[in-house]
């Protein structure tokens, strides 16, 4: 609790701390927050936008075990991402790193510090993660680079709840050659198209909207 009111002073105050460790103490809470969520259940509706992929909204569930194990549960349909929103911030953060603090940006309409994390492994596959912080020490956006995923940004939403959990998460990626990003995996129909229109990189999105929370 000392922490989270630190961060609402440091967030407000905007002085005073040096910008490497205040940086490294929001990205340090926020993912403390994220480890604390516990196991849980819910419903949620899968859309898919991609350019001459077509697949219908569906429903199903996604059941989470602490700190990053996600399963997800859809009938008929794969095309999932193989981790969480969580396990994507654990994964620049759980290693040795610089946080550099680049300012303040509006996201969705809530105040946002803006986290750069560089992993000082040279050998590592994530090559930097970005975090927009709110005031709450929730991740609002993330933008992730790897070295054989390449970019991908995350939205997050969250409704009024006791845990940092969403209630849509937005996932923004780059298509090359009508295939899909590293992270994701699925069963896809492709449109009949010109097989040069599909070597062309396209851009494509996955929402997952998230609603009846069970908390064990």
């Amino acid at each position: 609790m000392r922490k989270y009111l630190l961060i609402g002073f440091l967030f407000s105050a905007g002085f005073g701390f040096a910008q490497s460790e205040y940086a490294d103490l929001l990205v340090k809470v926020a993912m403390a927050k994220l480890k604390a969520v516990p196991a849980y259940e819910c419903d949620i509706l899968v859309d898919l936008d991609v350019k001459f992929i077509n697949i219908e909204q569906r429903k199903g569930k996604v059941y989470f075990a602490p700190p990053d194990s996600i399963r997800y549960k859809v009938k008929g349909f794969a095309f999932l991402p193989k981790k969480g929103y969580n396990n994507h911030a654990f994964s620049v953060t759980e290693q040795e790193y610089v946080a550099l603090h680049l300012g303040q940006e509006t996201v969705a309409g809530f105040p946002c510090e803006i986290v750069k994390v560089i992993p000082n492994d040279i050998e590592s596959d994530v090559l930097l993660g970005q975090f927009w912080i709110d005031k709450k020490c929730r991740i609002r956006k993330m933008a992730i680079v790897t070295k054989d995923e390449g970019k991908f940004n995350i939205l997050l939403d969250y409704a009024n709840s006791q845990h940092p959990v969403p209630s849509k998460v937005t996932i923004s990626f780059e298509v090359k050659e009508a295939g899909l990003p590293g992270n994701l995996s699925g069963d896809l129909e492709a449109e009949e198209v010109d097989p040069e229109e599909l070597k062309k990189p396209q851009k494509g999105s996955i929402t997952i909207t998230y609603s009846n929370y069970l908390f064990k």
